[in-house]
């Protein structure tokens, strides 16, 4: 049992591994961070309960502005997500006959799952109602953003073209930087599950602020594709997984040291278009200019092309190895390296 503070309150975190009890000071819900990435709680979506337009407009507010909001969703229980997290962990510790992978440059392994298929027992039920969660996130959205058809985003995405990745971050030492580098994500959407542990940090006006964590909500940011598709209305925000080497952090130095001594957990539910999005695109209900939206994002490309074009690999599984970037990604990143950020800003 891990109980990790933030502020005055106590989080009882549990994990799989065999820690010790201890208590350490965590700034995550400090006042800063926690009003640009505040919590919205959304309703699951029917006929009758359709997203209410404050809890929509407080959503796209935060992705317009930091490009990450917490979200809590009556679908997914505390429980629920805690047993996710045991279920990754054991996953990921049966090591390579289950597909998981040593990262080249970071200090973590991960496995990708590419379909509900793929997943057993409480994965397969968590990543089910994370599909459930992603399509009222872009019923939310759609009504933030005022537009004409609240389904536009969601009848996109309704072949749950969808992967799910299991990270462990490798405990280190004081000396570590970034446990994961800095990059943004390049899909729809992203919903993140963490067990708490710190270092989550997004880049924010020229600051590497620290992403919230509240039990129970998943962390909601940006692909390069919804931003490109809003015409930069949504942002795709640049994060890392920090450490307590990590140059310009705004995290406690002293939560980051204590978080290295730990195993860190997530898992991240990436949402794409459907595969065939000409075809989704005929039938969506909605206008010539959300479409043309969509068409230039992808620059002439399918969705599986896109995907492949923008994460440098061979496809979903390469893809999601962050091994590249696209050219304004990657002019962020040399940017960083020669001004604020130093030798620190690499890329993922």
């Amino acid at each position: 049992m891990k109980i990790i503070a933030t502020g005055v309150l106590l989080f009882l975190l549990t994990t799989s591994h065999n820690v010790p009890t201890q208590a350490f000071t965590m700034k995550l819900l400090a006042t800063s961070s926690q009003a640009l990435i505040p919590l919205v709680k959304i309703s699951a979506y029917t006929n009758e309960n359709p997203p209410s337009k404050d809890a929509s407009q407080s959503l796209v507010h935060a992705l317009q502005d930091s490009g990450f909001v917490l979200v809590q969703s009556p679908l997914l229980t505390p429980d629920i997500q805690d047993r996710a997290i045991k279920a990754a962990n054991e996953f990921l510790e049966d090591g390579k006959s289950n597909g998981v992978v040593e990262h080249p440059s970071d200090p973590k392994r991960y496995a990708m799952l590419e379909s509900v298929e793929d997943c057993e027992a409480d994965l397969k039920e968590y990543m089910n109602i994370l599909e459930k969660i992603k399509m009222d996130v872009l019923r939310h959205i759609a009504v933030g953003l005022g537009m004409s058809y609240i389904d536009f985003f969601a009848k996109l995405h309704n072949d749950n073209n969808d992967t799910l990745r299991l990270i462990n971050y490798y405990p280190t030492n004081e000396d570590t930087g970034n446990r994961c580098k800095e990059h943004s994500d390049y899909g729809t959407i992203t919903l993140l599950s963490t067990d708490g542990v710190s270092g989550l940090e997004a880049f924010h006006h020229s600051e590497w602020i620290p992403v919230p964590h509240v039990k129970g909500s998943l962390v909601v940011n940006i692909g390069t594709l919804l931003s490109r598709w809003t015409k930069g209305n949504l942002k795709a925000t640049l994060h890392r997984v920090a450490g307590p080497a990590s140059l310009h952090s705004q995290s406690a130095k002293i939560d980051l040291v204590e978080a290295c001594k730990y195993t860190r957990t997530s898992i991240a539910f990436f949402a794409d278009p459907n595969q065939d999005i000409s075809a989704a695109l005929s039938s969506s209900g909605s206008n010539e200019e959300e479409d043309a939206g969509l068409v230039e994002s992808l620059q002439g490309m399918s969705v599986s092309e896109y995907v492949q074009w923008r994460s440098g690999g061979g496809g979903k599984d390469k893809g999601r190895s962050g091994i590249g970037f696209t050219c304004e990604d990657k002019n962020r990143l040399d940017k960083l390296n020669t001004s604020t950020m130093g030798d620190d800003a690499i890329t993922k």
